[in-house]
């Protein structure tokens, strides 16, 4: 039986059981990454090495990517094996890449306050101020209505996000939440909510919701931090940002944040923010005398 044969078959079933967006990237892996080296093998005549020496040949991409990759690859060789079509799994015997997160850079308060003073643009400097003072994700801004945002709660309705593969809920169960609204959010909230009639927060020049954030990071992300001389991070770091300086100015507990960034549990708290806190000793009180 032909290793594309079900590689196809294991797309078939990920269609029912995947959000159509990361549908998408497991049937970019197989097309671009699987197919073209396992295509033509018979599924049972792989082995092991097989796998490794593929596995090796990638080098440009790292470890967390090669880790997907795996995980695809793996889920294509149990179906056959479910099948009884070979008898175990050559990927269980691949000694996955480890994967360290790289060290996450917040900007100061100085580089946020710089940010939202400069930025031209009316739709990406409110767009700005909600992932700030949020730490919401870029793809559940621009998929806001006005109907989630209740100014006399005080409450933003996180219920919905937006990509270039359409409308669909947040990334998990634990995403759908209400996040506080503070007080140097609100006026960007008024202005806004009062500059157009139409349901979503943010339209375009046509009057029709934002597919994803790609215009904005080209055309005003990228050349705003050349011009304020800020180093370059990826607009995702907005989250970072908010997220520890909540801990570091102990506004929050682990378990608070977790719940306010959309997380199913404290461990990404705890292995990212938790431990940058930790480490950032940059305004340690050494004058301190710690037995008095």
């Amino acid at each position: 039986m032909s290793f594309s044969k079900y590689a196809n078959l294991y797309l078939d079933f990920k269609k029912y059981e995947l959000k159509y967006s990361t549908f998408c990237k497991y049937e970019g892996i197989v097309n671009l990454r699987l197919l073209p080296y396992f295509g033509s093998f018979d599924i049972a005549d792989i082995k092991p090495s097989d796998v490794k020496k593929w596995l090796y040949s990638i080098d440009d991409v790292g470890s967390k990517s090669k880790r997907h990759y795996l995980g695809v690859l793996s889920g294509i060789f149990q179906e056959a094996f479910f099948d009884e079509i070979i008898d175990k799994n050559p990927v269980k015997y691949i000694r996955i890449p480890k994967y360290y997160s790289p060290a996450i850079k917040p900007f100061t308060a100085d580089d946020v306050q710089n940010i939202l003073d400069n930025i031209q643009n009316f739709n990406y400097r409110v767009y700005l101020a909600i992932a700030f003072y949020t730490g919401m994700r870029s793809g559940e801004i621009i998929g806001l209505k006005k109907e989630d945002i209740n100014l006399d709660a005080g409450l933003i309705r996180v219920v919905r996000s937006r990509s270039r593969f359409g409308e669909t809920t947040p990334k998990t169960r634990y995403s759908i939440r209400e996040v506080p609204i503070i007080e140097l959010l609100k006026p960007y909230l008024i202005e806004i909510m009062n500059s157009h009639d139409k349901d979503y927060l943010f339209i375009t020049q046509y009057k029709e919701p934002y597919r994803d954030t790609h215009v904005f990071t080209l055309r005003y992300w990228k050349p705003l931090l050349k011009e304020l001389g800020i180093e370059y991070r990826r607009p995702y770091n907005t989250r970072h940002t908010y997220a520890t300086n909540m801990l570091y100015r102990n506004l929050v507990s682990p378990v608070q944040l977790a719940q306010l960034l959309g997380h199913s549990s404290t461990q990404m708290v705890y292995d990212v923010y938790v431990k940058y806190v930790e480490t950032n000793y940059k305004n340690f009180d050494r004058s301190m005398n710690i037995y008095r």
